[in-house]
């Protein structure tokens, strides 16, 4: 089960991402012939290794992290049936196994590995894994190749510092939060709260914040809220909670597999003070059966007391309007006119959000004068890839918001909106000043009022056909 994922421009943003696909790139770049290697007793060839190394094991590591189902690091885990194998009956052909897998995901259009913004490999690697491949697989000759590691895997890149020279604030739980020893139970969403030391009267703003991820063999996301009415069943010993939240809660910002640390454009923060509840939830994700796991996750805010000139806050475009058929396909796009209440609102980040059947996702603002601006695109879409991208979009009354979501549903079942994994989403949460505060408010408003209907000369994708998107990712 899994929730809404909600939270500089390249002239007023800077984005810091740690990637689960790659630490140390922001693109995928190739390992070359020689790079770091498995070490140990049952090695890849050095080549093999380096490119699974370079681009996979930041996520696919042994134990695996991020949700990766499966270890990437020796040739006896390339060699396994691939876990999820309906039957479980030993492979009769080389197609049921992992090494066959990561080589049609490494081609796809669709679902590919490893996901945007990072993949594809580039041409030498795939060439490397290619001619693996096409020699049946073989294991390394040598359990040594230069540059050799302990076998254990990249290890996963913390998020980058916040360069941060105002006031810091540490959030986190007062209690670590002991993740249950049963083998049937995979997902749990938990929440604490944290009130800051904030003296009556005074407004503070955050101006940058970054993750503090302590587990991240559980820990699949984790979200950040503020809300002005306190909700008392939060408290700050972590405790399970709603998946969805509250519409109450105002989404400030949120960490998956791909992100790292965010700073607002000068001028630009989100409030709080002495009566604001902070509240943290954290999606724990354990499909492996891992047994004596804590975790003590929470983020660092940068904060200032001067003031600022613009409240920042998030919004989300896109509908909670849909139906996807079984063994179907759905491609949607959906419309909202500017009001007069979002004029002169500008958006400076964005994050799409659709759960595990989803295809593409597209937001683009259309300007009333007949300009188009891009505000944000993930396709193909990838779950275990979710990032904000920066934007730079001034909305004006009279606008149109149109974000387009496309979904292949290869399930016996009909898929609808929710919260869950069987459910799905087609949200942007788009982060923008000044805050909107004309009459009832919710992040989840533009997307309720949105219009849909059904994209114009769009192919529908089929179940398992992929989908071809109009441009390339961002």
């Amino acid at each position: 089960m899994r929730a809404p994922l909600p939270p500089l421009c390249t002239a007023t943003l800077t984005l810091i991402l740690a990637s689960c696909a790659s630490s140390n790139h922001a693109a995928p770049v190739d390992a070359g012939p020689s790079g770091e290697s498995t070490a140990g007793p049952d090695p890849l060839p050095c080549d093999v290794a380096a490119v699974l190394q370079a681009n996979c094991q930041s996520c696919h590591q042994s134990p695996p992290i991020g949700g990766a189902p499966m270890p990437l690091v020796t040739w006896s885990d390339l060699q396994a049936l691939v876990p999820d194998d309906p039957d479980g009956v030993p492979p009769t052909s080389a197609s049921e196994k992992v090494y066959a897998m990561v080589e049609t995901r490494i081609h796809r259009d669709n679902d590919l590995m490893p996901p945007a913004p990072h993949g594809p490999l580039g041409a030498t690697d795939l060439a490397t894994l290619d001619a693996w491949v096409d020699a049946g697989a073989p294991p390394g000759t040598s359990s040594s190749c230069a540059g050799a590691t302990d076998g254990g895997g990249v290890p996963d890149a913390n998020p980058p510092a916040l360069a941060c020279d105002l006031d810091t604030t540490t959030v986190a739980p007062t209690s670590d939060f002991a993740w249950p020893d049963d083998a049937g139970m995979t997902d749990e969403y938990v929440c604490y709260s944290y009130t800051a030391p904030v003296p009556a009267g005074v407004t503070r703003h955050i101006v940058g914040i970054t993750p503090n991820i302590d587990n991240h063999k559980i820990v699949h996301h984790v979200l950040f809220f503020e809300t002005d009415s306190p909700d008392p069943t939060v408290t700050p010993t972590p405790t399970p909670c709603s998946p969805g939240g509250s519409l109450k809660w105002r989404i400030v910002y949120g960490w998956a597999p791909g992100g790292g640390a965010m700073q607002t454009p000068p001028g630009v923060g989100f409030p709080y003070d002495a009566t604001t509840q902070l509240i943290v939830q954290v999606h724990y994700n354990d499909i492996h059966g891992y047994t004596d796991q804590t975790d003590h996750t929470g983020f660092s805010m940068c904060t200032t007391d001067q003031p600022v000139a613009h409240d920042a806050d998030v919004m989300a475009f896109g509908t909670m309007d849909f139906t996807i058929p079984p063994h179907g396909a759905l491609d949607t796009t959906c419309d909202l006119t500017v009001p007069s209440t979002f004029a002169g609102v500008h958006a400076f980040a964005a994050f799409p959000h659709m759960h595990e059947l989803g295809t593409a996702i597209q937001t683009e603002q259309l300007e009333s004068g007949g300009g188009i601006v891009a505000m944000g695109q993930n396709t193909p879409w990838n779950f275990n890839t979710q990032i904000w991208f920066p934007i730079d979009a001034t909305l004006n009354e009279g606008d149109v918001v149109s974000t387009r979501c496309a979904w292949t549903n290869p399930t016996d079942q009909t898929v609808g909106y929710g919260a869950y994994t069987e459910d799905e989403m087609c949200y942007s949460f788009t982060a923008y000043y000044p805050r909107v505060t004309a009459g009832p408010w919710s992040w989840a408003l533009p997307a309720a009022q949105s219009t849909c209907s059904p994209t114009a000369g769009a192919a529908l994708p089929t179940p398992d056909a992929g989908w071809s998107p109009d441009g390339e990712s961002e």
